[in-house]
């Protein structure tokens, strides 16, 4: 990817920020990746999620979710440079003629009083869309009513972000982020070239896939190990990069795990490829309460959280963190989405001709959908048998 803008919002920050969230992704890939099935999730909409809870943190609470957050200063929590990063996007894909979506939302109980300067964040920074929601009486009708919202949001490609009883009386507040992205690529796969041929499993065995086919001009780079080719959505702000590995999966996966997807796909140059990638579609959804905990977010789901940030009415605690994302990615482009709820309740560049690199994807690989200007990784995943839907 390239280097973060110095002009576009001279925002320095939001350069620290796409740093922050591919480390977050890194550490969350890490977690949920294990098990080495398909997966996929959005690093941008569970690190958003979270910056808004410890916008209302204090203490010990605020620590641990800033350091799980990569950010070193927890009273800031991204800050201008959350709003500088949506609005960059926003502009791009007006610009473009993708559509790209990141809308924050919160529910609150009704007459729950909010302190002036978290209000003031969640509308002005976050820009965050605020509703009232009984919880106390009437929970489920709260959690229809958001998941609805998040439907909308992508599509109806996250539905029941919710699961019933996951809200109920002593539920207080509720924080969504969600991203949906559709977008055409810059270089389209022709969908006559497709044909069936083997996927070579991690771990022995073959399955068909439905190999998508290109030669056209890509950012190529070839990695200690690995290789890894990006291909541009149109107006090039996007990009999906794929990451393919020299022989098994795990030695990729481990650099990922210690460097962050900018240092699988940093450098490179743009070149001649023949490339063979699979066309593949998938869901995940994460309940992420334990993960957190094993990644060092403790106090935030204890009787002793401290969100005083938040309200003063009494003491919040985070009850569960749930994550749903679904990828489809065909000869014309990809659609994708991702939606994240925090859950609080009371506490108790062209080269010269040469003959065409040859990258055939067919065997397991990591992909990420990323900002091309920042860096940052707004999906990631890992594809293990694009048989498997």
């Amino acid at each position: 990817m390239e280097n973060p803008p110095t002009g576009v919002h001279g925002i320095r920050e939001l350069g620290a920020l796409a740093q922050a969230i591919d480390a977050t992704g890194a550490d969350l890939y890490r977690e949920v990746g294990a098990g080495g099935a398909n997966t996929v999730f959005s690093p941008a909409s569970i690190a958003i999620a979270l910056q808004m809870a410890l916008r209302g943190a204090r203490g010990e609470t605020a620590a641990q979710l800033a350091r799980f957050l990569h950010l070193s200063d927890a009273a800031a929590a991204a800050g201008d440079a959350l709003r500088a990063l949506s609005a960059d996007l926003a502009a791009a894909a007006r610009a473009a003629d993708f559509t790209l979506r990141l809308p924050n939302a919160m529910w609150i109980q009704s007459g729950l009083p909010l302190q002036p300067g978290f209000a003031d964040w969640i509308h002005g920074i976050a820009e965050a869309d605020v509703r009232d929601a009984d919880f106390v009486h009437e929970a489920e009708k709260a959690r229809l009513e958001i998941n609805r919202m998040i439907a909308d949001q992508t599509a109806d490609k996250i539905t029941d972000l919710l699961a019933p009883g996951t809200l109920d009386a002593k539920t207080r507040l509720v924080l969504t982020n969600a991203v949906y992205l559709k977008a055409q690529w810059a270089h389209p796969f022709t969908a006559a070239a497709t044909n069936d041929a083997p996927f070579h499993l991690d771990g022995g065995g073959t399955v068909t896939a439905r190999m998508m086919h290109v030669t056209t001009h890509l950012r190529y780079l070839r990695g200690d190990g690995y290789q890894a080719v990006t291909l541009a959505y149109q107006g090039g702000r996007l990009a999906l990069a794929v990451v393919l590995p020299d022989g098994p999966l795990v030695p990729v996966e481990a650099a990922l795990a210690r460097g962050g997807l900018r240092s699988l796909t940093d450098g490179g140059r743009v070149t001649e490829v023949a490339l063979a990638l699979p066309r593949f579609r998938m869901t995940a959804d994460f309940k992420l309460s334990a993960v957190l905990h094993r990644l060092g977010v403790i106090q935030a789901f204890r009787d002793d959280a401290d969100f005083s940030g938040i309200t003063s009415a009494g003491r919040l605690k985070i009850d569960e963190v749930v994550h749903k994302a679904y990828i489809d990615v065909d000869e014309k482009g990809t659609e994708a989405a991702a939606a994240t709820a925090v859950i609080m309740r009371v506490a108790a560049r062209i080269a010269p001709a040469r003959p065409p690199v040859v990258v055939t994807v067919d065997r397991p690989f990591l992909f990420a959908i990323a900002d091309t200007i920042t860096g940052v990784p707004l999906f990631l995943g890992r594809v293990a048998n694009p048989a498997v839907r």
